[in-house]
């Protein structure tokens, strides 16, 4: 890749960011259309948010894309937001145009995408997200965009997924239910389990949730990478097809 005068700049922030595909991919896709720009990933801690979001206009960057932990930390610091962060109150994308800073957010969509390569239609079945953070969000709305019956949100802290449910507005839609070790949610109707979460629930390599209910569930990790997936490694021991969030992260790439 040749670096010039006239290279411009397109960012990821997060932390972590040392594993994250997300260079690769997109290096890979500007050599391969001859596109003068180059990816690079920032590890941004959470005091540094403002001061980053700033740097995007300051330094004439394309955009920056947004990873955990701060898919909602950045809002407060952008121009606008497209309809597809309104909807989820997250944002994983960031557009500079003339200084002009735009959220966006194509996790719902990408995650979609990927449910299909899986041919798993959401509409009309049930589900359960562990998580209640920014890729919650994003997940949590695109289910129910696209018709899910029922939605279980599971997290830590009630509160945050309480929060969650009101912001999505669909009554009677969607149960919370606290994520406590050792404890054993009623996830017999569950056609889908996602795990959002960016700390892994497990202790020495074994999951804490007890989700045998979900007898018949699909299950998907967000999270991806050559680290084992204590979720996935679950499911397996339970018979339960799975997936991790390779493909999510290909189909949101590619639309961001």
């Amino acid at each position: 890749m040749d670096i010039s005068g006239t290279t411009r700049v397109i960012g990821l922030m997060g932390d972590p960011v040392l594993y994250s595909r997300s260079p690769a991919i997109h290096n890979a896709a500007c050599r391969h259309l001859r596109l003068p720009l180059v990816y690079v990933a920032f590890r941004v801690e959470k005091a540094a948010v403002p001061a980053a979001v700033a740097a995007i206009s300051a330094l004439d960057m394309v955009g920056m894309n947004v990873t955990v932990p701060h898919k909602e930390a950045v809002i407060p610091y952008l121009d606008e937001l497209d309809i597809s962060a309104r909807r989820c109150g997250a944002v994983n994308t960031i557009v500079n145009r003339e200084g002009k800073l735009t959220g966006y957010n194509t996790d719902g969509d990408g995650f979609l995408d990927a449910l299909r390569e899986l041919d798993f239609d959401p509409a009309g079945r049930e589900a359960a997200i562990l998580g209640a953070g920014g890729s919650a969000r994003a997940v949590a709305a695109a289910l129910l965009d696209s018709g899910i019956k029922k939605l279980t949100i599971i997290n830590r802290t009630v509160g945050k997924a309480e929060q969650l449910a009101d912001a999505l507005g669909s009554p009677g839609k969607i149960t919370v239910l606290p994520l406590e070790p050792q404890s054993a949610p009623d996830l017999s109707a569950a056609e889908l389990v996602v795990n959002t979460l960016s700390i892994p629930f497990n202790s020495g390599g074994r999951w804490l949730l007890d989700l045998s209910s979900a007898a018949g569930a699909l299950f998907y990790d967000l999270r991806y990478g050559d680290m084992p997936s204590a979720f996935l490694d679950y499911a397996r021991q339970l018979g339960r097809p799975g997936a991790d969030g390779a493909s999510m992260l290909l189909h949101q790439g590619a639309r961001a």
